[in-house]
């Protein structure tokens, strides 16, 4: 409603001062469920900054003797849940170690006031995240950019020490403390006892972290073909493993070939193993999707589309 109500007000002003400036057309603001009116040709100015609108009145001219009006309120539209993490990477030196950042929307995103908490124990009860980074005044992402937060202690990024070794969460937050999105390794022994790998979102800002070479201010791209997968849980290298019922396989336990069903058309179906590894993609066919498993070895595989995960057992 106000940033609706400001557009429209802002083209009166633009029509009434160039079109029709000795008429009087009205501006109409709304800010906490009360309107103010103005007389376009009594505005001299407006401001808009930094979340904020003010109305600049010529003086002598207004009604109300009112010179400017201010609105506090969030007019800008910023979208923060477009802001994710993309990569992280505590290889090397702390020089070298950086935080990706990556705006999936199509709008740029100013940083100022958001925040980044790491913890570098988040099983251990009674641990406090620390603050390790906030956005200063002028960082901003682009719409479908990266930016990088290399280096330590560097200005406007990060202060404390991130490692490549050990279970860690990271958490990301907006400027009023509203979680955009978060990233876990929960397991970093056996398999996953890996020093020398970031951790990358495939596709980027939206699929599921795998270890990768650190690339800062480089996407990842969509194939997560043989990369492992970061483990979310301390169970299983998938994200999060819901059985659901919306797609359905058969037969299951399978010899040759498994059918899915209730997957649309052209969405891609993976399969992992119990580790993370992704072995197969498939891009659904119209109503149901064959997949041949012949070459697996016996065991318990994982079928995932989406958000929806779904165990079969090879025979």
């Amino acid at each position: 409603m106000i940033k609706k109500s400001f557009f429209f007000g802002l083209a009166l002003l633009v029509v009434g001062q160039l079109l029709v400036a000795q008429s009087f057309q009205i501006i109409t603001l709304s800010a906490d469920g009360e309107e103010t009116s103005y007389v376009v040709s009594s505005v001299q100015k407006v401001v808009f900054e930094n979340n904020t609108m003010t109305v600049n009145m010529k003086e002598g001219n207004d009604v109300t003797n009112i010179m400017s009006i201010g609105f506090s309120q969030d007019l800008s539209g910023v979208d923060y849940s477009k802001l994710k993490l993309n990569e992280i990477s505590g290889v090397g030196g702390d020089s070298e170690k950086f935080y990706e950042l990556i705006n999936i929307g199509d709008e740029d995103i100013e940083l100022e006031g958001c925040k980044i908490y790491y913890n570098n124990d988040p099983f251990n009860a009674g641990y406090t995240a620390p603050l390790t980074w906030t956005g200063c005044a002028g960082q901003k992402i682009k719409a479908g950019e990266l930016l990088s937060l290399i280096g330590r202690g560097n200005p406007c990024s990060f202060t404390t020490g991130l490692t490549a070794q050990r279970v860690i969460k990271v958490t990301f937050f907006d400027p009023d403390g509203n979680l955009i999105d978060e990233f876990t390794r929960a397991q970093d022994t056996g398999i996953y006892a890996i020093a020398d790998k970031s951790f990358s979102r495939i596709p980027d800002g939206t699929g599921p972290f795998y270890f990768t070479t650190p690339t800062p201010d480089a996407f990842n791209g969509s194939d997560a073909t043989g990369l492992l997968l970061v483990p979310q849980t301390d169970d299983t290298g998938i994200e999060s493993l819901k059985v659901e019922s919306s797609i359905f396989i058969f037969p299951n336990p399978v010899k040759e070939y498994i059918t899915v069903s209730g997957v649309k058309k052209d969405a891609i179906i993976n399969l992992y193993d119990l580790n993370g590894r992704l072995l197969q993609t498939i891009s659904a066919q119209e109503n149901s999707t064959n997949i041949n498993v012949l070459s697996l070895q016996q065991g318990t595989y994982l079928l995932r589309a989406g958000e929806h995960t779904i165990k079969f057992v090879k025979q």
